[in-house]
This record gives C-alpha cells, sequence and structure tokens, in this order.
C-alpha cells in the first residue's frame, strides 16, 4: 500500500469526522430549540441524531490505524509486520465493539454496554496522551514533536467527545424523558437546551483540536 494512498484516506477520514460533528451539531440545537414538533417527533429525530453520531465514531477509531500506518511508513513509530496488523485487529475489534453498544443500546442490557463504552475510553486516553507527553519531553516512542502533539491532541478530542457525552447523559436524566413523554414544560425545555449548549463548546474546542492536527500531519513542523 503507497503512502499516498494511505495520507489519502487519513486526509478524508479527518474530513468526514468533522463534517459528521458539524451536522450532527446543528442538528442538535435545532431538536433542543424547536417548539412546532411534538415530543414523539422531537424523540424520532433524537434518535436519527444518535445514527448520524456514529459517523463521528467511525472517523475517530479509523483514524487511528491509518495515522500509525503513515507513521510507521515515515519511520517514527516502531510498529511494522505483525505489530501493524495486530493494530488494524485491534482496531476493527474496537469498531465491532462501537456498533455493538449503539445497536444494544435500547436493550436489556444496553446501560453494561455503555458502561463499557466509557470505561473503555479512559485507558485509551491515558495512552494517548502519556505517550504523546512523555515523546515530547525525552522524544521517544515518537520522535518527531509534530506527531507527538498530534497524539497528544487526540486524547484531548477524545476528552472532548466524553464531555459531550457526558452532557447527553445529563440531558436524558432530566430533560428529555418529559420530552419524549410529550409533556415538557418551558424548565424542561430550557434545561435541555442549556444542556446541548454546553455540549456545543465541548464541541468548539474538539473541532480546534482537530484543525490543529490536521495542519501538524500537513506541514509536519520541526
Amino acid at each position: 500500500m503507497s503512502y499516498s494512498l494511505v495520507s489519502w484516506a487519513h486526509v478524508l477520514v479527518m474530513g468526514y469526522w468533522l463534517g459528521s460533528e458539524l451536522v450532527i451539531n446543528a442538528l442538535t440545537h435545532y431538536i433542543a430549540r424547536t417548539t412546532s414538533l411534538s415530543g414523539v417527533e422531537r424523540m424520532r429525530l433524537w434518535d436519527f441524531l444518535l445514527d448520524v453520531d456514529q459517523h463521528v465514531r467511525n472517523a475517530m477509531i479509523m483514524s487511528v490505524p491509518l495515522g500509525f500506518t503513515l507513521a510507521s511508513m515515515l519511520g517514527l513509530v516502531p510498529i511494522e509486520g505483525v505489530g501493524m496488523w495486530a493494530l488494524w485487529i485491534v482496531s476493527a475489534l474496537w469498531f465491532w465493539f462501537m456498533w455493538m453498544v449503539h445497536w444494544r443500546r435500547k436493550s436489556p442490557n444496553g446501560g453494561v454496554w455503555a458502561r463499557w463504552d466509557w470505561r473503555l475510553r479512559y485507558p485509551l486516553i491515558a495512552f494517548f496522551a502519556g505517550s504523546g507527553a512523555l515523546s515530547l519531553m525525552i522524544g521517544w516512542p515518537y520522535p518527531a514533536p509534530w506527531l507527538a502533539a498530534k497524539v497528544l491532541l487526540f486524547a484531548g478530542a477524545m476528552v472532548c467527545g466524553i464531555f459531550v457525552r457526558y452532557y447527553i447523559r445529563e440531558a436524558y436524566r432530566s430533560a428529555l424523558p418529559a420530552i419524549a413523554a410529550d409533556r415538557a414544560t418551558d424548565a424542561d425545555n430550557e434545561e435541555f437546551r442549556i444542556l446541548m449548549i454546553k455540549g456545543t463548546w465541548a464541541l468548539v474546542v474538539l473541532w480546534v483540536l482537530l484543525f490543529t492536527i490536521g495542519a501538524l500531519g500537513a506541514l509536519k513542523p520541526g
């Protein structure tokens, strides 16, 4: 596989990630602000939004093996051969698990799947943040500072995703049950709107991080 082809795929996935985030944000605020739709219709749109949100997770997971493959081709990470195959297999398993969490979210054990999804994110964030920060300090395992910074910022992007999901979970605890039952008060609608605004601030930080990651990959400064 050529470097140009993998690089093209990596850029495509980053655009896919950003585009999905923009669509989700616009739809989120429409659902939160509309007063002309019934609760049932708003929840139907909300379910559609959760389906669209899977595109974000698709892109996030795909960017990991693609990014490390590019770094390996440049000789910047000690991953090749069997190690690279293992990385792609683990990423595929993560991809499968992410979709299982989504498909099972309304099942009796949906909460269990969701909790394990949260728990999985924390060691991954720790790995990316720790390896990126360590490399910036001592030049290992990523000798190029721009690559170390990309990995560190990727951890930050995952943290932003955790914050977005936190505000969504809070909405399920507060406003969404009343909206789903079509008995939402002005206070419920306002609570929902405020939570989605807070989630948008996390998204804004995420967008800045993704643009910076893209710029570092394209410019490779230092």
